[in-house]
C-alpha cells in the first residue's frame, strides 16, 4: 500500500466519502505511456474495478486557465493511451485543489468530444463543518471509519472561513488522537496531497502547520 495514494489507502471508501459510487477497486495497474511529445509518462493512479473497467484518478492544483485547458487535453490523450493498452472502459475522476472553484470538465471539438467522468471539488466542501463532526466522533468513539479517515485526510484542502494554516493545524490535531498506525497514515497522506493540490502561499501555510503540529 502506497502511503502517497488516497485511493490505494482507502479504496472505494475514499470515493464514497465524496458521493462517488463505483464498482469495487480490485487491482492497482500503473503503466507507462509515451505522450505526443515523445516523453515517457508514468500513470500511477490507475486501477482495475471488479467489472473489469478502469479508474484513472487525477489530482490537480493549478487554477490557471491555461493549465486547466492543458489538463483537459492531457486527460483526453492519456485516456486514449490507456485504452490502447487495455481496451477497457475508463472512468476518469479529477480531484480539484482548493484554489479551483470552477472549471470546464469536457472538450467539444466537433467530431472529437471528451468528458471527465466525475470530479471532487475541495473548494465546495465545508471543511469547518467536517472538522467539528470528525472531532466529535473521535471523542465519542476513539476511532474513525475509512470514509471518515478519507474526509480527515482532505480537511486541510476544504473550504474554510478561517485560514488554510488553521484548518491544517486542526486536522493534524484530530489525527494525533488516533491510534499510531492510522495517525501516521493520515498525516503522510495529508503531506502528499498538499504537494498535489496546493500551490504558492497556500502550500507554504499548510506545510508550516504540519511542521508545528
Amino acid at each position: 500500500m502506497s502511503s502517497n495514494s488516497v485511493i490505494q489507502a482507502f479504496g472505494n471508501d475514499f470515493l464514497s466519502a465524496f458521493g462517488i459510487q463505483l464498482k469495487r477497486i480490485v487491482e492497482h495497474v500503473p503503466m507507462e505511456i509515451i505522450n505526443l511529445r515523445k516523453e515517457r509518462v508514468w500513470i500511477e493512479e490507475l486501477f482495475r474495478l471488479e467489472d473489469d473497467s478502469l479508474l484513472y484518478f487525477v489530482p490537480h492544483a493549478s487554477p490557471n486557465p491555461r493549465d486547466l485547458d492543458e489538463l483537459r487535453f492531457q486527460l483526453m490523450e492519456y485516456h486514449l493511451k490507456i485504452y490502447e493498452m487495455y481496451e477497457k472502459l475508463i472512468t476518469t475522476i479529477v480531484l480539484f485543489g482548493p484554489a479551483i472553484s470552477n472549471a470546464k470538465t469536457s472538450i467539444d471539438l466537433g467530431a472529437i468530444k471528451y468528458r471527465i467522468s466525475d470530479a471532487i471539488w475541495t473548494s465546495r466542501i465545508d471543511g469547518d463543518e467536517f472538522t467539528e463532526e470528525l472531532a466529535r466522533k473521535v471523542r465519542h468513539n476513539g476511532d474513525l471509519t475509512d470514509e471518515e479517515l478519507s474526509l480527515l485526510t482532505m480537511l486541510p484542502f476544504m473550504n474554510t472561513k478561517g485560514s488554510n494554516f488553521q484548518r491544517a493545524l486542526e486536522a493534524v490535531q484530530i489525527a494525533n488522537t488516533l491510534v499510531a498506525i492510522k495517525r501516521d497514515l493520515v498525516i503522510k497522506l495529508m503531506k502528499a496531497m498538499a504537494e498535489k493540490l496546493l500551490t504558492g502561499d497556500d502550500f507554504e501555510q499548510v506545510v508550516h502547520a504540519f511542521e508545528m503540529a
